[in-house]
């Protein structure tokens, strides 16, 4: 008895994470990664603010990153609306300015270009700085 009751108890606290039975991708809501390009010869620094939500209610939660030169940084996977803007994701996007690089704006929509991986999920790229 006492085997059955852990196991089922076990069963039930697998599932409700997911493990067991993962749930489908919502349609109107696939995930979608918010990557950071950096196509300068020094490194950039910059800081992202983004909104999550908890059973407490939404909070901002801001997370620092380095892009090392000629490489790109992963700054978000979420489930993205279909025709939502990709510059609105973040609420705040602080960029440490490095003498002599120019740097794009992340708050123009022109500015994160959209592809799609191998796998069919969608992708933006913001390149940073040129």
């Amino acid at each position: 008895m006492k085997k059955t009751c852990i196991i089922l108890l076990l069963s039930c606290l697998l599932t409700s994470c997911g493990i067991l039975i993962p749930w489908p991708e919502s349609k109107n809501y696939p995930t979608t990664t918010f990557y950071v390009k950096n196509n300068a010869d020094k490194a950039i620094n910059f800081q992202s603010t983004v909104l999550k939500r908890s059973s407490n209610g939404p909070f901002k939660v801001t997370v620092p990153f380095t892009v090392q030169p000629k490489d790109s940084v992963l700054a978000r996977k979420v489930g993205f609306k279909k025709d939502a803007e990709p510059q609105k994701w973040f609420i705040e996007f602080t960029i440490s300015p490095v003498v002599g690089i120019k740097m794009n704006n992340p708050n123009k929509p022109e500015n994160w270009k959209k592809g799609t991986s191998i796998k069919g999920k969608r992708f933006y790229t913001f390149t940073i700085a040129e």
